[in-house]
């Protein structure tokens, strides 16, 4: 996203209340809110159940067996699992309004405001980063057990990076209309 001016902030923002305030409004079934939500939650519990995979099977001191495997699991490797389900369903609490508030706005108004084509950009690639570390910790699990945690840190991580970055663009994008409020005030006294 090249710069904007205020006028086209304040145009955007004009075009998405707008389009609220109308009865084009979606109300997004829950199970399309749940899916959305618990895509990543999911992603990452698989690949923390691959990391445990490969943890166990590069490890010197088993045996490299299925029945030896579900045993681990059942004794020790079941943490790390359990561990990032449970971060998941926070990500699933804290993510599902801020998902409901984006699938209420039609398709075609998501699809043509610049601020919120930028903010999909931005958390895309805030996303991707983060699954790709996990796909990395979930590979690296064969050279230490450290990096099987790093997948439900890296989860936790994520949850606030997002909402860290999001509201960081968000504000940046505001305070230019703040910036012309003020000043067109200031034109007035």
């Amino acid at each position: 996203m090249g710069n904007l001016t205020v006028e086209q902030v304040e145009a955007d923002v004009d075009y998405l209340m707008d389009s609220l305030g109308s009865n084009k409004r979606l109300i997004p079934s829950p199970s399309v809110l749940l899916r959305t939500t618990s895509s990543i939650p999911l992603l990452s519990v698989v690949l923390s159940f691959i990391s445990t995979v490969v943890f166990y099977f590069s490890a010197d001191w088993t045996e490299k067996t299925a029945a030896g495997f579900l045993h681990f699991l059942a004794t020790e490797g079941w943490v790390v699992i359990l561990a990032t389900a449970i971060i998941g369903l926070f990500f699933m609490l804290l993510t599902y309004n801020k998902v409901l508030m984006y699938f209420t706005l039609p398709e075609d108004v998501r699809n043509k405001s610049t601020i919120l084509q930028h903010l999909n950009k931005v958390a895309s690639r805030t996303v991707n980063l983060f699954v790709f570390l996990m796909m990395c910790s979930a590979a690296l699990a064969a050279i230490s057990p450290w990096f099987t945690f790093a997948i439900p840190a890296l989860l936790l991580f994520m949850m606030f990076a997002v909402g860290i970055i999001i509201s960081s663009e968000v504000n940046r994008l505001g305070s230019g209309i703040a910036l012309d409020k003020i000043s067109n005030l200031i034109k007035k006294i």
